[in-house]
């Protein structure tokens, strides 16, 4: 008898007794092997393994996954995966292969973008064309190949004995999933590069046509904050994938050894979810923690040695180049006084027509030696006699696996810290880390285009120095001196090396929420460092300053508890504690305006009746004064003459603070905006009556999970960002996701954390909403990390996959 091919996990009764076996469809065996994992341990006749692994799942979901080599592991990190987030894997693989258009019609958009899908097809085929890909993957090192391809092999296999018809109902039998191949996951991994750098300038990118010829995407100004070469689009971006994270030493923790919390905030849908995992390759490798879709590697995570955690970073990722252009041709330009012809790239995307039918849509884009021509209209004009390049640095980094691979197996924080100066393959976020010994490490070493100061002061034309001072560069491209220089100690040309950027080792903390590497550690400030790699000396966010307070107030011991030490539970209570920074800075003379003589309209009382009872925190039994706050603020924060003590720089810490409310102006600005929140809140239709978990949510299935934190922007650290469901709730769509604890003892190390959306995306799967439901309830999860504490755990269970020399696969309890 044939039986369909599923990849069945056994109770634990049954693994640990060994009592039962079960041969799956024809083509797999039955090996006998365990978890040795013996690529070799085939009987005589059979054909070797080429690659098996061991996958062991412990409670919610998250599997333990043991192989003997790199593609083996790969492997069972592929066929892990697919079991929880098939469906989600298969649109990613969609998405950078520019097939969008062709399945889902040219003006629908993907789950987390508003980007129609004719431009993200267009933009995808721009970045991943064939000779990029091929360079891609001849600068992979053989390891990084076999991990490649083991992923590749073990999404397939899964594929194959699934089949298309038992896949969950998000893409059952959908035209769009398909087997893939290396090339694929090559653009995955460019795609995860680009994030916070090309992949900002899809409209750009795909809109950048000569003068007088019609554009794919119409030429209209974009407003203030929402294109990348505006400061504040950046921190709203920062804000959807933004973190925090706090590296104790010895000299700040109870009991004398490192301490570590991460908090990243990432979006809670698509492939930029976490996934937990925990990787052996035995002798080698045994990290464990969080990845994005895709990565065989741990991202954010530990070992028996250190742990770590990233937060996205302030460098700049790219530069745009001005370049002249010959007057008598537009795809011309003048580099040295002498005319170059524009690269001419033509690229065709199938399009899905409202009536089913399949067309073929044809754009030619133009490159200058800088790289592809952008445009945002009123900025970077394309016209007769200017045009704009975008060089993406992190388009020439094929290093993340080796990156990750390198942080995951290291033995100390020395190793850990020279894997990054030397592969230089993190893309676009700092690192913190502790190790059991007690130093804490903050490293701003990412890929940034080696622009020093001096080329700064040269060659970027005086228009755009504003921006250069906020970390965004313009160049002329008029000269090739002002390209990015090559530091021969750097692995790829055009970017810094890694030992000549921010870092700081401590032994009592370092921490960062996305502000630049400057205030690190207020005690040590890291200065002098070019503006497009870290920018001093600038008011810093709430989140920043808020973590920084939190810990300088328990050292010293002035938060009113015992000692002058950290605990876990009193990191935890800083990660989860729902303080709004912003409302601690300026609710004391909101509330004094409320009780001034022109604070007597309805909206104005209905809105001071509510704050003046709200505790300035976003937890789920807050009342909804929250709601009013933050419509206050954001019509407030940057109006001109608000701070009454403002920034300075000699204590950046704890300025601005407080409303200039003496200021008839801005008590008038004031209670407008009070006026003005009120007034949204009564669209929204929530009760006056309602608590914060009344209205932040979390839809699972028929579920609406309550869901606490807040806006980042609003000094909340546990950040959360939602959007309006329609009914007077609001929707998570991103904030807070793999959060960590960790910390060392003599048994090694102690790991608490939470998925916050849970590991699977499969309405079907009971890890489809378990650990939102911890998250809601402040409940950490302990995480078995040692063999015993793994079969230990109440809901072990394990299985072997192994993929035959021969092709045949198997699968067994």
């Amino acid at each position: 008898m044939t039986i369909p091919f599923q990849y069945h996990r056994a109770p634990r009764l049954l693994a640990l007794a060994g009592a039962v076996a079960m041969a799956f469809a024809a083509g797999c065996s039955n090996d006998g092997s365990s978890g040795s994992n013996s690529n070799n341990s085939a009987k005589p006749g059979e054909a070797a393994a080429k690659y098996q692994a061991e996958i062991s799942r412990t409670s919610f979901g998250v599997p333990h996954i043991k192989a003997n080599d790199e593609g083996s592991l790969a492997y069972g990190v592929a066929t892990a995966y697919a079991q929880d987030n098939v469906c989600l894997l298969a649109d990613e693989f969609t998405t950078v292969s520019g097939e969008r258009s062709k399945h889902f019609g040219p003006t629908a958009t993907r789950q987390t973008s508003d980007i129609p899908n004719l431009q993200t097809d267009f933009f995808y085929r721009i970045i991943n064309d064939d000779e990029a890909v091929k360079n891609a993957w001849n600068a992979h090192s053989a390891p990084m190949k076999a991990m490649i391809e083991g992923y590749v092999a073990g999404y397939n296999d899964y594929l194959d004995k699934t089949g298309m018809n038992n896949l969950p109902t998000a893409c059952k039998n959908g035209a769009w999933v398909r087997k893939v191949n290396e090339q694929d996951m090559i653009k995955l991994l460019r795609r995860y590069a680009a994030e916070a750098s090309s992949g900002q300038f899809i409209g750009a990118m795909v809109g950048a046509t000569p003068p007088g010829q019609n554009g794919l995407i119409p030429a209209v100004p974009p407003k203030a904050g929402m294109h990348p070469m505006d400061p504040d689009y950046w921190v709203a971006m920062r804000e959807r994938t933004g973190s925090n994270a706090v590296a104790l030493g010895k000299d700040a923790t109870d009991n004398g050894q490192g301490m570590l919390l991460g908090t990243p905030h990432f979006p809670w849908r698509g492939a930029l979810r976490f996934y937990q995992l925990h990787l052996t390759i035995p002798g080698k490798l045994d990290a464990m923690g969080a990845a994005l879709g895709g990565m065989p590697m741990v991202n954010i995570g530990f070992n028996q040695n250190l742990a770590w955690s990233h937060t996205v970073n302030n460098s700049a990722h790219f530069t745009v180049h001005m370049t002249p252009l010959d007057p008598s041709d537009p795809t011309k330009y003048i580099v040295d006084g002498k005319p170059q012809a524009m690269t001419r790239k033509t690229i065709n995307v199938e399009v899905k027509g409202a009536d089913g039918l399949l067309s073929t849509q044809t754009r030619t884009f133009y490159s200058s030696q800088y790289g592809p021509v952008v445009v945002i209209p009123g900025q970077l004009d394309w016209n007769a006699g200017m045009a704009f390049s975008l060089n993406d640095a992190n388009l020439g980094n094929h290093r993340l696996l080796e990156q990750w691979y390198g942080m995951n197996t290291a033995r100390s924080l020395d190793e850990f810290k020279a894997s990054i100066d030397r592969t230089v393959g993190l893309p676009w976020v700092n690192t913190l880390a502790v190790d059991k010994e007690g130093a804490s490490l903050f490293m701003d070493v990412t890929v940034v285009p080696h622009v020093t100061k001096a080329m700064q002061d040269a060659c970027v034309p005086g228009p755009f120095k504003p921006l250069a001072a906020r970390g965004l560069f313009v160049l002329s491209g008029a000269t090739s001196a002002c390209a990015p220089a090559t530091d021969k100690a750097a692995p790829q040309p055009g970017i810094f090396a890694g030992a000549s950027l921010p870092r700081l080792v401590r032994s009592d903390y370092v921490q960062n929420s996305n502000d630049s590497a400057w205030l690190s550690n207020p005690q040590a400030p890291l200065t002098g460092f070019p503006d497009i790699v870290s920018v001093d000396n600038v008011e810093q966010f709430g989140r920043t300053r808020l973590g920084i307070t939190q810990v300088q107030k328990r050292l010293a011991g002035t938060d009113g508890l015992a000692g002058r030490k950290m605990t876990v539970a009193q990191l935890q209570a800083l990660a989860l504690g729902n303080r709004v920074y912003y409302a601690d800075q300026i609710m004391d003379d909101v509330l004094a305006l409320c009780r001034g003589d022109q604070a007597d309209s309805g909206d104005i009382t209905t809105a001071c009746a509510r704050l003046n009872q709200w505790d300035r925190t976003v937890n789920l039994d807050s009342n909804i004064g929250y709601l009013y706050f933050t419509g206050l603020w954001e019509r407030i924060l940057r109006v001109p003459g608000m701070w009454a003590v403002p920034f300075n720089l000699a204590d950046p810490v704890n300025t601005p603070r407080g409303l200039n409310r003496d200021n008839p102006a801005i008590a008038t600005t004031v209670r407008q905006a009070l006026a003005a929140a009120a007034q949204d809140v009564a669209k929204m239709g929530v009760s006056q009556d309602a608590r914060w978990g009344d209205v932040q949510l979390a839809t699972r299935g028929t579920r609406r999970i309550p869901i606490h934190g807040g806006k980042g922007t609003d000094g909340v650290y546990n950040a959360i960002g939602t959007v309006p469901s329609g009914d007077g709730k609001l929707e998570v769509i991103y904030g807070t996701s793999y959060i960590q604890t960790v910390s060392f003892n003599k048994d090694g190390p102690q790991v608490q954390a939470m998925l916050a959306y849970s590991q699977s995306t499969d309405p079907a799967s009971k890890h489809f909403a378990d650990q939102t439901e911890r998250f809601s309830k402040k409940e950490w999860i302990t995480q078995p990390y040692t063999e015993a504490q793994i079969k230990a755990d109440p809901a072990f269970s394990t299985m072997t996959v192994t993929r035959k020399a021969d092709g045949k696969v198997a699968a067994k309890p």
